[in-house]
C-alpha cells in the first residue's frame, strides 16, 4: 500500500463509516444518530477510562505480538507497516481516523442491532484476524476479540467517546511500536516495554 492509498483509506473510514452509520440509523432506528455521544459520565471520565483501557490493551497486544508465538507472522506485519514510512503525526492521524470512523459505525450503530459479542467478532473478523492460514494470527484474533468486547461494554456503559479514545490509543501504541521494531538475534528489540 502506498501512502496516498492510506490517506484515502483514512478519509473513507472517518467520513464514510459514520455516514453509513447515519443512514442505517435513519432507516432502522427511532433514536437520533447523536444519542451515541450522550453519557451520564463527565467527558473527562470518558476520556480517562478510554485512555487507560487503550493503554492497557495496546500493551497487552504488543506483548502478544512480540511473543515467540507470533514470530513468523510478526515479520510480515512489521515489514508492511515499516514500508509505509509513517512518521509520528501520520501514526496519530491514521489512529484517530480508525478510532472515530470504526467506533461510530460498529459500537455506535451496529452494536445496537448485533449485540456486544457478535459485533466484536465481526469487527475482528473484518480486520482479517480469523484466518485459517495462520494459527498464530487466529489466536491473536481471539485475544483481540476479548479486548474489543471490553470496548463494547465501555460503549454500553458510557457512550462512544471512551471506545473512540481506547481504539485510537491501541492503534497509536501498536503502529508506533511496530514501526520502530527491530528484530535482533537475541529476540529482544531496543524498545522493549
Amino acid at each position: 500500500m502506498r501512502k496516498y492509498q492510506l490517506y484515502i483509506l483514512c478519509g473513507v473510514t472517518v467520513i464514510c463509516f459514520p455516514l453509513l452509520g447515519w443512514v442505517i440509523n435513519a432507516i432502522f432506528s427511532e433514536h437520533s444518530f447523536w444519542d451515541q455521544f450522550n453519557s451520564t459520565y463527565h467527558i473527562a471520565v470518558q476520556l480517562l477510562i478510554g485512555g487507560l483501557y487503550g493503554c492497557f490493551s495496546g500493551l497487552i497486544c504488543w506483548f502478544i505480538i512480540r511473543s515467540r508465538l507470533m514470530e513468523a507472522t510478526r515479520a510480515k506485519y512489521v515489514d508492511r507497516i515499516k514500508a509505509l514510512g509513517l512518521n509520528n503525526i501520520e501514526i496519530i492521524l491514521v489512529s484517530i481516523c480508525a478510532g472515530i470512523g470504526e467506533e461510530i459505525l460498529f459500537r455506535g450503530i451496529l452494536q445496537d442491532y448485533m449485540g456486544v459479542v457478535l459485533t466484536s467478532i465481526v469487527f475482528v473478523g473484518i480486520h482479517g484476524y480469523f484466518t485459517t492460514k495462520h494459527w498464530s494470527i487466529f489466536l491473536y484474533g481471539l485475544a483481540m476479540t476479548v479486548i474489543i468486547v471490553g470496548i463494547g461494554f465501555a460503549y454500553v456503559e458510557m457512550g462512544v467517546i471512551a471506545p473512540i479514545v481506547a481504539h485510537t490509543i491501541i492503534d497509536v501504541i501498536l503502529l508506533y511500536l511496530i514501526s520502530k521494531y527491530e528484530d535482533t538475534a537475541s529476540g529482544a528489540d531496543p524498545i522493549s516495554i
